[in-house]
């Protein structure tokens, strides 16, 4: 992984998992895996990595182990090595596991052209360096916060690509985010609330559309953690 701190994940893993620290640690685990081909590391290296408490790193680590497919393959395989030390890697017999590493795999190895694409999905990186809470009660919403923005920046990037305007702006009404994430929509306009607050997306326009609520129109977004203002003093509300 590069220098810069940063996690990749999957929205399939969060619609799955239906929680942003689930999907961040099997994010970071399934990095290591396809670059190592499994991932050796204690609970607290996890996260420290990830920024979250070292309890929320074992109990996503639990809930991880509980996804099953129909024919009862797990998620992920789970070792504990010794006291500290686990060994963590996907499982290929999983349906979605398979994706994933095949996915991540894409990623970290060369290609060779010739290669024939089998299947993948989408990975979106979550920079974790713009990080920062005073209170460790901010952590889920600064999570979320990253999780969202990494979508924004991605789909802006994809327009840039692949409009034939090259558009640099992502429309997105609140309720089309909350069904992406699959989190409240309260949640949602709270988090791009926040998000303008601190300098995390910058919103082009916005407008309330008759049946389809308040429509969002993001635009480039700097990641200098120097241009942002001063984080959150509040403790949000756990959605």
């Amino acid at each position: 992984m590069s220098s810069k701190k940063q996690v990749f994940i999957a929205l399939e893993v969060l619609n799955l998992t239906g929680s942003e620290t689930q999907t961040l640690v099997l994010g970071h685990i399934a990095y290591h895996h396809a670059k190592h081909g499994s991932f050796n590391s204690s609970v607290s290296a996890i996260a420290k990595y990830l920024n979250y408490s070292v309890n929320a790193v074992k109990n996503a680590l639990h809930a991880l182990t509980l996804y099953k497919d129909e024919h009862g393959q797990p998620l992920i395989h789970h070792e504990l090595q010794d006291n500290y030390n686990r060994k963590i890697r996907l499982n290929a017999k999983h349906a979605l596991g398979f994706k994933l590493v095949q996915s991540y795999a894409r990623m970290v190895m060369p290609r060779n052209p010739n290669d024939i694409i089998t299947l993948h999905i989408n990975l979106y990186s979550v920079s974790l360096d713009l990080y920062h809470s005073e209170h460790r009660y901010d952590s889920r919403h600064q999570h979320k916060m990253l999780v969202l923005k990494s979508l924004i920046t991605a789909k802006i990037e994809s327009n840039l690509l692949n409009s034939k305007n090259r558009r640099n702006t992502y429309s997105q009404t609140v309720q089309q985010l909350a069904e992406k994430l699959g989190w409240a929509a309260a949640t949602i306009q709270a988090l791009i609330s926040s998000m303008i607050k601190t300098g995390l997306i910058s919103v082009v326009k916005e407008r309330v559309e008759s049946y389809r609520g308040l429509l969002y129109i993001f635009g480039i977004i700097t990641s200098s953690r120097t241009k942002r203002k001063s984080p959150l003093t509040r403790t949000p509300k756990p959605s």
